[in-house]
């Protein structure tokens, strides 16, 4: 009787080990399967840009020689920290948990009057706004070279 309860009892382990290991298997190909993917996406986004690159080349484009401008970042990055570390007394385990306050709502008497809830900071979109006509100019600028350019060839070959 002893001997088939221990053969039972590692029958069990044995079955929830092995039910564990095709878990991780089927995990395992679902890892593979989704690498797989982004790395043809990441072919598709590669070869899509070399074709653009040789599109603009062959419509002598003059991409390559405008300054590349990154944009500003919206919000702040954020830093991931580790997990804190748990304490090991038991004392500090049975703290009541704080009730948290709800917050109200802001009630305005003024309903016609816009909110600056998008509009945070004002001085800001002032100075984004004078760069970003400091980008068209620039822009208009570069197309207006183009055009002087082409009626130069045109005159010169015709």
């Amino acid at each position: 009787m002893l001997l088939y309860e221990k053969r039972q009892k590692y029958k069990l382990l044995v079955e929830k080990l092995l039910s564990r290991c095709q878990e991780i298997q089927t995990e395992n190909e679902r890892c593979v399967i989704r690498v797989n993917t982004i790395k043809k996406l990441i072919r598709r986004r590669v070869r899509d840009v070399e074709l653009l690159k040789k599109c603009l080349d062959r419509h002598n484009d003059i991409w390559r020689s405008l300054p590349m401008v990154a944009p500003h970042p919206k919000r702040k990055i954020e830093q991931k920290r580790g997990p804190k570390p748990k304490n090991k007394d038991p004392s500090n385990q049975q703290k009541e948990k704080k009730v948290r306050k709800q917050r109200m709502k802001k009630i305005t008497d003024e309903p016609s009057k816009p909110s600056d809830a998008n509009n945070v900071n004002p001085s800001f979109s002032v100075v984004q706004g004078i760069e970003e006509t400091r980008l068209y100019e620039s822009h208009a600028q570069q197309l207006l070279m183009m055009q002087q350019r082409q009626i130069n060839l045109k005159k010169q070959f015709f």
